[in-house]
């Protein structure tokens, strides 16, 4: 596991920045499905915060991997690279996002407006997701070199954006009237589409990588290392959609909901440290 804890700082923001962007995803399907008051809009805008919060955090994270945080705006040079264009895709949803939160709390955005803005909010959070993902998918390292990545991170972002929206809105005191219509069986399939993603894409990577190896190790013993905080995390993700499920079933889901976004939390961590431990260089791969 030496390269995972390596990678640390990545693992945390590839954890909490997709998580927070995906609730984002979950809150507009809630504005598209449910007619909300004025007053319980309010409410619910106040606690967009807290996703905003939990992506900042995310990528203040990211900054620590930077050998010197200086760097930073280096980043941006090589655009059309795949980490450049990741920080680009988050950088551009991060701004978007902020902005969304002060004009809805400001009071500047209602009907059809709200709508449209959340949905541009939420397509740049899948599009952050996905090229999260991409960064990844480089011929050079052999056992990340796989559409299977970009899958599983989206798989991550929609289960724990879905754990986190349920959270925001039972907090604030909607979620029995957000579940009574569509949001219910929208936010059910959120959870549940994001743990299947998640659970294939990351133990299908790790079934392909258990099957290479190189002039140093193999990819078999570089899975085995892996696997126990892979099955904990994947089991983890999985626990975090039902509870998701279960949460649309009960009124007061407060308790349920932040259950639901622990284990989401550290499910999806794990899976990320699994996912950096079998890092696998292609330049002496054979197979």
């Amino acid at each position: 596991m030496q390269f995972s804890v390596a990678e640390l700082p990545l693992a945390l923001f590839t954890t909490l920045a997709p998580l927070g962007a995906g609730a984002f995803i979950a809150l507009a399907c809630a504005f598209f499905t449910t007619r909300f008051s004025s007053e319980q809009l309010k409410k619910i805008d106040r606690g967009t915060i807290f996703p905003l919060a939990i992506v900042i955090v995310g990528f203040i994270c990211a900054f620590f991997h930077l050998a010197t945080p200086m760097n930073a705006p280096s980043v941006f040079l090589g655009a059309g690279s795949p980490m450049s264009n990741e920080i680009i895709a988050g950088c551009v949803f991060a701004i978007v996002a902020i902005v969304y939160v002060i004009v809805v709390n400001a009071g500047k955005l209602c009907g059809s407006a709200r709508q449209g803005f959340a949905a541009v909010v939420a397509v740049l959070a899948v599009i952050f997701a996905i090229f999260t993902g991409l960064a990844y998918v480089m011929s050079t390292i052999a056992t990340w070199n796989t559409p299977l990545v970009p899958v599983q991170m989206l798989g991550f972002t929609l289960v724990g954006g879905a754990a986190t929206a349920a959270l925001v809105l039972a907090s604030v005191g909607v979620w029995a009237d957000a579940c009574k219509g569509a949001f219910k069986t929208t936010i059910m399939g959120l959870a549940v589409a994001g743990a299947v993603l998640a659970i294939v894409g990351l133990a299908g990577q790790l079934a392909m990588a258990s099957g290479m190896q190189n002039a140093l190790v193999s990819g078999a013993d570089l899975v085995s290392g892996a696997l126990l905080p892979a099955i904990v995390g994947l089991a983890l993700v999985a626990v975090a959609a039902a509870l998701v499920f279960v949460a649309t079933k009960k009124e007061a889901a407060t308790g349920l909901a932040a259950a639901a976004l622990v284990a989401a939390v550290v499910g999806i961590f794990l899976a990320r440290m699994a996912f950096y431990a079998i890092q696998m260089s292609v330049g002496i791969y054979f197979g």
